[in-house]
């Protein structure tokens, strides 16, 4: 197996870019639910494992007790490569040396810290716990227990953020050094309180000026833009980000947590309590599935590798999985060829400098 996924759902509020959170009022089921995911993890017990993600709002204010357990049950039921990279996300608030130590200690070795921006006004609109001085103090306890591959992430095109906002933003970011960076644009989710509030987003070309100033800015800091939103230090790019866009094998622990095993694609029902009751009841805690074929799986691993800047070498897609793009869909493609936005290089197509800004409209245009 390629990559393990574990998604705990707690942290201390709602957040917008959170798909399934508990509120601290719920914080009483946290024993509960690593005991159910001891039970889930049994089911795939013996995989051996390359790259192991700890995320979903926010795993590291689990008490020690806790992590501990959930370290623990990585450890007994899986097998990991010589190469393994362990990543947990963190936020920067309640972050303090002695337990990012400890987190070490049980075999983590990458930290993704959720910073999002180094501007107090923004931080408070997107209604987070921290502001710019806990982030900078957090990331130096990163340092300081040891960890030598840390990624940070930036979101971007808040309403009214002006150009001069951006550049202070990145400059301050990117003075972090950090080993990896990942780039978000603001969005707006159905029942957030920016959805009630009717916020306007910033027009499609002000965002792609922000975001091509933000890939130039990153590449003469010494960031390679490996995918369209991730930039990495030389040697440095997500394994677990490329296990997924290389269409390659996944298993998720826990709430709405989506695996990829063989040929079926699954994921689990979204809600703790009923999680929770099945996984105590000895009943599947599976929401949904898919089968999928080997066309499906083909055309998806040239979508996903559309994404990556290295792209996609169409015939040793095909060759994996025996199977073919149909006349209509490269007929498309020799049309974004001839748009500019898709280049072709000794069998291997990527997408443009210019194709990367509208990468989603031409992937749902191949769909």
């Amino acid at each position: 197996m390629n990559s393990l996924y574990v998604h705990i759902p707690f942290c201390e509020q709602k957040c917008f870019y959170c798909s399934f959170v508990v509120s601290i009022g719920q914080t009483h089921r946290i024993g509960r639910y690593i005991d159910c995911l001891k039970k889930e993890a049994q089911r795939y017990s013996g995989e051996t494992i390359r790259s192991i993600y700890v995320g979903g709002g926010t795993p590291t204010l689990l008490d020690e007790a806790h992590l501990q357990e959930l370290f623990k049950m990585i450890h007994e039921n899986f097998k990991f490569s010589s190469d393994i990279e362990w990543t947990i996300e963190a936020n920067p608030e309640r972050l303090d040396l002695s337990k990012l130590k400890f987190i070490k200690s049980e075999g983590v070795n990458r930290i993704s810290l959720g910073v999002q921006s180094l501007n107090d006004k923004y931080l408070e609109y997107l209604g987070r716990n921290h502001d710019s001085s806990t982030a900078v103090k957090a990331y130096d306890q990163i340092r300081k227990a040891g960890f030598d591959n840390i990624n940070v992430d930036l979101m971007f095109s808040f309403p009214n953020q002006t150009m001069d906002e951006l550049k202070e933003d990145v400059n301050a970011l990117t003075q972090f050094n950090s080993e990896h960076l990942s780039l978000y644009t603001l969005t707006i989710e159905k029942n957030s309180k920016f959805y009630a509030q009717n916020i306007q987003l910033q027009d499609d070309d002000d965002q792609v000026r922000k975001y091509t100033f933000v890939c130039d800015a990153l590449k003469a800091k010494g960031f390679e833009q490996y995918e369209v939103s991730n930039f990495s230090k030389p040697a440095k790019a997500s394994a677990h980000n490329l296990n997924y866009w290389l269409g390659n094998h996944y298993i998720g622990l826990g709430i709405g947590a989506h695996s990829h095993i063989g040929a079926k694609r699954s994921w689990n029902i979204s809600k703790l309590t009923e999680y929770i009751s099945r996984m105590e009841k000895g009943l599947s805690v599976e929401g949904g599935s898919e089968a999928l074929t080997p066309y499906h799986k083909m055309k998806e691993t040239v979508l996903f590798g559309l994404r990556m800047n290295r792209g996609v070498d169409i015939s040793r897609i095909t060759e994996r999985f025996d199977c073919f793009l149909s006349d209509e869909e490269l007929k498309k493609i020799d049309q974004f060829i001839e748009g500019g936005f898709l280049v072709k290089d000794n069998g291997v197509l990527k997408a443009s400098a210019d194709g990367r800004l509208v990468l989603d409209e031409l992937c749902a245009r191949l769909v």
